[in-house]
């Protein structure tokens, strides 16, 4: 027997048992297809205070029915978070079973792997060592499960493996043509497309595209700033040479990139736009420029690249972290610039690949970490919208065109115009949005102008048409061209004779739009106008370390008949600023998990939420607090008004402790606000209302704060809270109540409201 089978075989025999176990435990070889992530527990070491400390590696395979791609990349993230380790596959083994009277074609009894891995301690180190790892895999009850044993820095290493396999991401273009050695332009579309964009410029989308961007190059030119623009701009002006052959045009881009690489961005964050926007304009004017130019940018590409890729210190505010946009932006910027320069003369192109391989994973990891599994991003709408525009979308496109995998298809990113979509309103060809997060608004057309090249066509038939009506031949004609850059990437969209049928997006979407993984709950009565009700409740279902986020557990947006009644407060990092009930003699609660939801075709819904406990420091015994809060949203109109809203929010733990037992139920809004009786009225520019009726606390203390825009409404008196909203364009319905407190019923119009334990009830939906 092998050696390195002595230490699987305990777990063999204790988990497989009996004479049949190799035939109810044997690989079936179409299961071992996609991305095949194997992790080895302590299969890297290095010395802290002198002695070893080990930590776990996870090695990446891609494989189709057991064949794998020779091709292997390493991420052991406590190691070192900023370094991807490449390798290769030396031995891939099935050993096929051998029972006698029965075909064991497809199956095998055991997976026999080496990996050679080249491990990289520090991203600024030169010393890059090898690791072997001998792994050995059985499956087990739909797992596979294994051990391994290696030798990295002269120690052997020995170990339990688990492993996960998921989709094939990115999924491989059928017909993708491969790059020829410094074939230009590749990065918004290729070589052989340049005729048929050239055409695509006489028709009126092109036309009006082309004098978008003419008036976007007529704006200041930004060399510094948050968002320096001067790459982008060069892109602009080389996007013209390209398309009417001009060289003084190309000149002028020339000029502007020269002066852009004398004055890179103060940190990392500022100088990524920069860098997309330069290799943006080398892939636009490379036939247009002479040797020496074309030479003088991509060996400043090439560095740059490497910078990026290898990240900065934290003193300089530095953040490498996953679901950063510090990391989006510098990864996706790293990622477009290596694809630009890849396959050059004159500079290292495995150096290149793999700073495109370390951008790419980077950027999985971003969208993977920051996206929730429906396009909801965990920073807030600005700083999860603004990279995506800037260097992710790019990135994504020239990696299709480059590499021939798409990136989008199949994954969260996909779900990113869907989701904003789902949640906007439009408004004079403004397509408004009630935003989360810091700054409180989000990048609106760019997304789209960006966005939609990269968009699987499946999803087009539900944006295309509104992105046409607002922004196209039939809205405001900018075709959301607020940058340079943007007008390839839309004009390249429309060349490829896009024609698609036309669906509502609450068809396509449904009424209710959910993320599950970072719990976003999105209630949507149609898709029609700017008289359209959208309301969002924002659990924080993750807490992502290292990253920015809000106080804003349990938060929730509402708007309908043309205003906005629940907005954001102002852009400060405080709880009171968000619509929730706040303690103010504690901290916010972290994140919150949903206990219960139920949703009704026409769009309308429940969500409850229950909080982490916020724990009284060294109690003894513990001292803590929960909230749960309870959403419902009524779009049935069996109330007689078109938008019904309730919420409840409770307390577990103990509300009588002194740091536990203020409590303030916030609302900010745009109208103008009125207190009356137990509640307060709303009133909105078209005259529109919303009623807000207090049922708990009983002797409710309303009072109100002017805001810098708006109004915030504030309630005190008791320890719950149980709120009922009706949004109307005539008069409000009156409610009837029976009983008190909590247990109170309430009837309005046709519609039933109560509380039971943990979720609203209305006679609508879960009666």
């Amino acid at each position: 027997m092998k050696q390195h089978y002595l230490i699987l075989l305990p777990f063999i025999i204790l988990l497989l048992g009996g004479s049949n176990a190799p035939i109810l435990h044997s690989f079936d070889i179409k299961t071992l297809s996609g991305n095949i992530h194997l992790t080895l527990k302590h299969g890297v070491w290095k010395l802290w205070e002198e002695k070893p400390v080990y930590q776990n590696i996870t090695l990446d395979l891609v494989c189709h029915q057991g064949e794998c791609e020779p091709e292997v990349w390493g991420y052991a993230k406590k190691f070192n978070k900023d370094v991807d380790h490449q390798g290769k596959l030396e031995i891939n083994n099935l050993e096929q079973l051998s029972i006698q009277g029965i075909s064991t074609k497809k199956y095998h009894r055991s997976w026999e792997l080496k990996i050679t891995m080249n491990i990289q301690s520090h991203p600024w180190s030169t010393e890059i060592l090898p690791a072997v790892y001998k792994i050995n895999l059985i499956p087990y009850k739909n797992q596979i499960i294994g051990s391994y044993q290696g030798k990295y820095k002269q120690k052997r290493l020995q170990g339990s493996v688990t492993t996960k396999t998921t989709k094939p991401w990115p999924v491989s273009i059928s017909d993708h043509l491969a790059i020829s050695p410094q074939e230009h332009p590749r990065l918004v579309f290729r070589k052989q497309q340049l005729s048929s964009l050239k055409e695509a410029t006489k028709t009126p989308e092109g036309q009006a595209i082309l004098k978008q961007l003419e008036t976007t190059l007529k704006k200041p030119i930004y060399y510094d700033g948050y968002v320096p623009t001067s790459g982008y701009h060069a892109s602009g002006y080389c996007f013209l040479a390209l398309i009417n052959n001009d060289k003084k045009l190309a000149n002028r881009g020339w000029k502007i990139v020269e002066k852009s690489m004398k004055n890179p961005g103060r940190r990392l964050l500022e100088h990524s736009p920069i860098v997309a926007g330069v290799a943006l304009a080398y892939d636009f004017c490379y036939s247009l420029w002479d040797k020496n130019k074309i030479k003088t940018v991509t060996n400043w590409l090439a560095a740059q690249t490497k910078q990026l890729v290898k990240g900065d210190s934290p003193r300089n505010n530095w953040n490498s972290n996953a679901g950063s946009n510090w990391n989006a932006r510098a990864r996706g910027a790293a990622g477009l610039a290596a694809l630009a320069i890849l396959n050059e003369p004159g500079i290292s192109n495995d150096e290149i690949y793999h700073f495109m391989k370390t951008a790419e994973r980077n950027v999985k990891r971003y969208l993977t970490t920051a996206i929730g599994d429906r396009g909801f991003g965990s920073e807030g709408d600005h700083y999860t919208t603004e990279p995506l525009f800037l260097t992710i979308f790019p990135f994504l496109q020239a990696y299709s065109n480059v590499i021939g995998k798409d990136l989008v298809k199949g994954s969260r990113v996909q779900w990113i115009l869907p989701h904003y979509i789902m949640r906007m309103i439009p408004d004079n060809n403004q397509l408004n949005v009630t935003t989360y997060g810091r700054h409180r608004y989000y990048a609106g057309s760019s997304l789209f102008a960006t966005g939609l090249v990269t968009l699987p066509e499946d999803l087009l038939p539900a944006i295309l048409p509104i992105f046409e009506k607002n922004l196209g031949l039939k809205g405001d004609q900018s075709f959301g061209v607020n940058l340079p850059h943007y007008a390839p990437f839309i004009l390249t969209f429309y060349a490829d004779n896009h024609n698609h049928n036309t669906q509502n997006p609450v068809e396509l979407f449904d009424y209710n739009f959910v993320d599950q993984q970072k719990g976003f709950y999105n209630f949507r009565n149609q898709w029609k106008n700017q008289d359209d009700f959208v309301a969002n409740i924002f659990l924080k279902k993750e807490l992502i370390r290292g990253t920015w986020h809000y106080p804003d557990v349990g938060s929730f947006r509402i708007s309908g008949l043309g205003e906005t009644w629940a907005k954001a407060g102002k852009s400060t990092n405080s709880w009171e600023e968000e619509n929730v009930v706040i303690l103010p003699k504690i901290s916010p609660w972290k994140t919150s998990k949903p206990l219960f939801f139920v949703s009704n075709p026409d769009g309308s819904g429940i969500v409850t939420l229950q909080t982490n406990t916020n724990w009284r420091k060294n109690s003894k015994p513990p001292v803590g607090i929960a909230g749960l809060r309870s959403f419902a949203v009524d779009y049935s109109q069996s109330s007689g008004v078109p938008g019904l809203f309730v919420l409840v929010d409770r307390f577990i733990g103990n509300n009588e402790a002194e740091e536990f037992k203020e409590k303030v139920w916030i609302m900010h809004t745009a109208g103008d606000v009125t207190i009356k009786d137990n509640g307060f009225i709303i009133e909105g520019k078209n005259k529109a209302t919303m009623k807000g009726t207090f049922i708990v606390p009983e002797s409710v203390k309303i009072t109100t704060e002017k805001t810098e825009k708006g109004t915030k409404i504030m309630a005190k008196g008791g320890q719950e809270f149980f709120v009922i909203m009706t949004v109307q364009k005539k008069s409000s319905p009156s409610l009837t109540i029976r009983g008190s407190g909590m247990d109170s019923k309430v009837t309005i119009g046709e519609q039933n409201i109560s509380f039971d334990q943990d979720r609203i009830r209305l006679s609508t939906i879960n009666p």
